[in-house]
């Protein structure tokens, strides 16, 4: 079975190989796919901010502050410590998604 990657690849060779004969059912299709993942972004995205704001709340600390100094290993290793850097590191790798699909984009 072929990968969601390897298909991608392949309907790039396609399209190269379509030249500007590309059939618009397909174009439509493609911005369809883009807009849903999108829309799943940003709700993962908001999910994401309101665990961050339940954490500064209950610990009454800035994200920024806990990153630092969750780095810098002054907060040591609580469960809960844990799974806030983890949310602030999602939330980074969610945000450079995020670029990628708006980057040009008309949708």
């Amino acid at each position: 079975m072929m990968t969601t990657l390897e298909k991608v690849k392949r309907l790039e060779q396609y399209l190269v190989m379509s030249g500007s004969s590309i059939d618009p059912v397909l174009d439509q299709s493609l911005d369809k796919l883009l807009v849903r993942e999108l829309t799943r972004i940003l709700a993962l995205k908001n999910r994401l901010l309101n665990q961050l704001s339940a954490f500064e709340k209950t610990y009454s600390m800035s994200n920024t502050d806990f990153y630092q100094r969750y780095e810098m290993g002054e907060m040591g290793d609580e469960m809960d410590f844990i799974e806030w850097a983890a949310t602030i590191e999602m939330l980074t790798h969610l945000e450079k998604k995020l670029g990628l699909l708006q980057i040009g984009s008309h949708l």
